[in-house]
């Protein structure tokens, strides 16, 4: 007999229900479709009834510190790998290939087009043989550099001034700048969570209006202890929560004995009971297993010596570090535990060369390595996405609704080898986005190889004159649109530049 009180449920009261239900279903390790059967028989079919949140979700791999430089030999500029110039900064001269290029005008289109891309051979999301693009990449010019920040966030501010990030000048938030990240966050709220945004150090959020607290962890092993007893009993803080607490906790109660699990003594008060069915055995489904770590290659990094690596120790280390962070993201996504985690791929101090890469060109092999890595560990991450439905949209599968970016501070010369220069042509920085079909592929602006670098017209598509600022303040709000399943009216909360028409895909 169905309980009128959850299927009188409406609005953020009915999403902040099945978000508890599916985190209780997870702790009990009740199969989705017994969840599904018993929300059905509590509070009717129209409950139960697979709908989707309003945003999706988020990982941002930000490689500070100088280290974004060797993603260019994942997604190099166009321009450079297609010039088989030796003298520039790519790796695998012949290897890979492009995408949507026709002559120089391709970069500018009117309107949303797909643009240039170039795939190099440890891309992911490809078939090389094939050269066949599973997942297309989306490259965005953005602020001006800022050197040896492993915190930027220059290069994903929305809205305001643009934060110095300056030698490592704590997390650069200036004024009333908005950053992507917090706005992002923002967003996410209406799909309820544990902790709604998560940073592996070094990481920050920024700041928006109505963003959550990012909850900073020093590595990915931490991240398993943010989701015991203690943290998850901050879902139950928020004041909207408290007057459907009782309604809620009587149905997970029934819930457990769905399960067959009965393992709590029912003389406990509430809120005691509540915290611990949503906290309950959450690092032992979290952690990493040998299976995973074979899966994405992490057991091959572990089993190869550190002289293999760029960077020796310190560049297996953070390879592991990156590669077990998206095990975990994968099984909180999937838990509806978080909706957005940050990723800092360096060290918060210290890293030597891997942090700052000049000598790349010099230790080819050790470097091939950490890129070989880079790119497995997204693709796997994704076939891992795959494998489970998204909590708050089970139509989906989370591959599905995961947005990727990955920025950093600066990318260095991809115009010179030697010794790697910090310099960029006409001082530009980009961001990479996966953006699951909502962003045209390819790169919307173009850093050239006479060592220019020319804007793209957000409204238009069109080439115009680089300017850091615009450039930031649209490419944010793209990717923010992408979040938001393309609802622009919630970009705009938060962007108040030119239409974006020519950087997003219309749904």
């Amino acid at each position: 007999m169905a309980n009128y009180k959850l299927k009188d449920l409406r609005g953020p009261q009915r999403r902040n229900f099945l978000r508890l239900m599916a985190a209780a279903g997870a702790g009990f390790a009740l199969e989705r479709s017994r969840l599904l059967n018993f929300i059905a028989d509590e509070g009717g079919t129209a409950l139960a009834a697979e709908a989707c949140g309003e945003t999706n979700r988020h990982v941002g791999i930000v490689s500070g510190g100088g280290n974004f430089c060797l993603w260019q030999l994942i997604w190099p500029l166009p321009d450079v790998a297609a010039s088989m110039n030796p003298a520039f900064a790519y790796d695998a001269v012949g290897q890979g290939f492009m995408t949507n290029y026709v002559d120089e005008n391709s970069y500018f289109k009117n309107g949303a087009a797909d643009r240039p891309m170039y795939y190099g051979p440890d891309a992911p999301f490809v078939d090389q043989a094939s050269q066949t693009v599973h997942r297309p990449m989306s490259a965005y010019l953005v602020a001006d550099t800022a050197v040896h920040h492993r915190k930027p966030l220059r290069q994903i501010t929305i809205d305001g001034a643009l934060p110095g990030n300056t030698n490592n000048s704590g997390d650069g938030v200036v004024g009333s700048s908005v950053t992507l990240f917090a706005a992002i966050g923002a967003l996410q709220r209406t799909t309820t969570s544990i902790l709604p945004s998560i940073g592996v150090a070094p990481a920050s959020i920024g700041s928006a209006p109505g963003a959550p607290t990012l909850s900073v962890v020093p590595s990915a092993d931490s991240m398993v202890d943010l989701f015991n007893s203690a943290a998850s009993k901050a879902i139950l803080l928020a004041q909207e929560d408290k007057s459907m607490f009782e309604t809620y906790y009587k149905a997970i109660l029934g819930l457990r004995e769905a399960a067959g699990r009965p393992t709590w003594a029912r003389e406990l008060d509430i809120a005691k009971k509540a915290s611990n069915l949503i906290g309950r055995n959450l690092a032992d489904q979290l952690r990493p297993e040998t299976e995973d770590l074979d899966f994405y290659g992490a057991t091959a990094v572990q089993g190869m010596a550190a002289s293999e690596f760029f960077g020796g120790q310190n560049g297996k280390d953070r390879l592991l570090n990156l590669a077990k962070s998206l095990i975990i993201t994968k099984k909180a996504f999937a838990l509806g535990l978080t909706n957005q985690v940050i990723i800092g791929v360096v060290a918060e101090t210290g890293g030597g060369i891997f942090t700052d890469p000049h000598e790349t060109f010099a230790q080819l092999p050790g470097a091939r390595n950490v890129i070989k890595y880079y790119g497995m560990f997204l693709d796997r991450f994704y076939q891992d996405l795959a494998k489970a439905p998204d909590p708050a949209c089970t139509a989906k599968n989370l591959d599905k609704t995961v947005i990727t970016t990955v920025h950093g501070d600066h990318p260095h010369d991809p115009l010179t080898r030697n010794a790697w220069p910090d310099s960029t042509p006409g001082g530009a920085n980009w961001i990479y986005v996966m953006g699951n079909g909502y962003l045209p592929a390819g790169w919307h602006g173009h850093p050239k190889t006479n060592n220019t670098a020319l804007g793209i017209d957000p409204t238009t598509g069109l080439s115009t004159a680089y300017n850091g600022m615009k450039s930031v303040h649209a490419a944010s709000a793209a990717i923010l649109y992408a979040i938001a399943n393309g609802d622009m009216k919630k970009v705009t909360d938060f962007y108040k530049g030119n239409a974006i028409t020519a950087l997003v895909n219309k749904v």
